[in-house]
This record gives structure tokens, C-alpha cells and sequence, in this order.
């Protein structure tokens, strides 16, 4: 794969990822909180992780894999795991972040809509915040291809359900240098094409607008997320504000 046969929206994204890496230090991953994280737990990413299950001996596709931040705990928690970045400078660092551990992962650089893996050989998709970045039938196909009957695709995406939000979003647009110009939360149309051919074996939304907003005036983190798990659970109407949204769904099997 070269940079000049990808579409312009796939060169967007390889460029601005090589833009990203120059200089990046890498990060301890905090791998425990992954390891055996609680239902309840206020955190998207620590939910999606709860969602995973028993991974031991399973094949795990970590779908965009970035830097690796995922894979990390992924393999902790016993998987055999696939990376694919379509990013060959977040591929280095994802082998950089892994031998710093002392662990292994195949790693891949490939696309999402040709990951290259055999029909029906994975056993889970685990796709963190890489969906509003594609284009969504030709992903979906693919990552229906790939897993196995009865496999699970466990995503993690921004959206905005409410019309409010969409109107605010766009008054108060985020730092051109933090997005292209062909990403965008996540719609309820847009969700409903990614879970065609799939059945919702669980779902939650988080993130509701405080929660950035008192990050920008150095409210405590752990309290600002707990607030918001309180408020989602006891006001079930305000999941309509919610800015991110968790999902498992299982390949249908006929």
C-alpha cells in the first residue's frame, strides 16, 4: 500500500498521523485499570474493556491501533492480538510501545475497508474512536468479513444525537489542527448503518457537555466522570446529550 493509492480522505489521515508522531515520547499505559475493570465503571474506555470478556487464546483485531496504547492490555489480558494502522509512523511506535513491555503483536500496516486477514478469523473487533474517521459501509463490510459467527465488535465513538449539540458544535467548532476536514461525530443514522448484520448485546453513553467543560478549569478528573455516571443513570433522558457512546454487538449468526 502506497501513499499515492489512497484516497485523498486516507491521505489526509496518514499525513496528519506522521504530523502527530514527530517527537511523541511515549507514555506509560496504565495497563491494571484494563485488566478486570467493573460494569459500572464511569470510564468509556474501561467499559469497553469490561465488554471484551475472556480473551485468553482468542484472536483480537485492535482495529487502528495508533501508537498501541490498546494493545498493551490487550495482550496482557491473554489475546492473541492484530494491530493495523493505516499509519506507518503510529506502526513504529506501536512496535516501539510493545517492546518497551517486553511483549509481541502481529502489527500491520493496512487499510479498514482491506485489512488483508481471512474471512471469519478473528474472534473480536475492538475499535476505539476510529469509525467517524471512515467511511462507514465499506468498514462495516469489512469488519463483518473478518469476524467470525458469533464475534463480537466492540466499539467506542463521539457522537451527537441532539440537535442542540449539533447547532453548539458548530458555534463552538474544536481546534481545526484536532480534526480533519472528514470527521465528525457520529449520528444515529450513521450509527445504524455500522450495526447492520450485528445484534446489540450491550450498549452505553457517556460524556455529557460538562465533562469538557470543567476539564478546561481543572476540575478533578475521577469526580467530573463519576458526576456524569450518576446524572446518565439517574436521568436516563439526558443520554440524549451524551457525546460518546460504547457498544458490543455480535455478529448475527443465522
Amino acid at each position: 500500500m502506497t501513499l499515492e493509492s489512497l484516497s485523498e480522505r486516507d491521505r489526509v489521515e496518514v499525513e496528519r498521523s506522521a504530523a502527530e508522531t514527530l517527537g511523541t515520547v511515549l507514555a506509560p499505559v496504565d495497563v491494571d485499570r484494563y485488566l478486570n475493570p467493573p460494569a459500572d465503571t464511569p470510564y468509556g474506555l474501561e467499559y469497553s474493556y469490561y465488554l471484551l470478556g475472556d480473551v485468553q487464546r482468542k484472536t483480537v483485531l485492535d482495529l487502528g491501533c495508533g501508537s498501541g496504547e490498546n494493545l498493551v492490555p490487550l495482550v496482557k489480558r491473554g489475546a492473541h492480538v492484530i494491530g493495523i494502522d493505516i499509519s506507518p509512523e503510529l506502526i513504529q511506535l506501536s512496535r516501539r510501545r510493545l517492546s518497551s513491555y517486553g511483549l509481541s503483536a502481529v502489527l500491520e500496516v493496512g487499510s479498514a475497508y482491506a485489512t488483508g486477514l481471512p474471512n471469519e478469523s478473528v474472534d473480536v473487533v475492538f475499535c476505539m474512536a476510529l469509525l467517524h474517521h471512515l467511511e462507514l459501509p465499506r468498514a462495516r463490510q469489512e469488519i463483518y468479513r473478518v469476524l467470525r459467527p458469533g464475534g463480537l465488535f466492540i466499539l467506542r465513538e463521539p457522537i451527537r444525537f441532539s440537535r442542540t449539540m449539533n447547532s453548539l458544535r458548530r458555534l463552538f467548532p474544536a481546534p481545526k489542527a484536532d480534526i480533519s476536514d472528514y470527521e465528525h461525530p457520529m449520528t444515529r443514522a450513521e450509527l445504524a448503518v455500522v450495526m447492520q448484520g450485528f445484534t446489540v448485546t450491550a450498549e452505553r453513553n457517556f460524556r455529557l457537555p460538562f465533562v469538557p467543560l470543567l476539564a478546561k478549569v481543572k476540575a478533578s478528573g475521577k469526580w467530573r466522570w463519576k458526576t456524569d455516571r450518576w446524572l446518565l443513570k439517574r436521568f436516563p433522558g439526558l443520554e440524549h446529550f451524551a457525546t460518546g457512546k460504547v457498544m458490543s454487538l455480535r455478529k448475527y449468526v443465522a
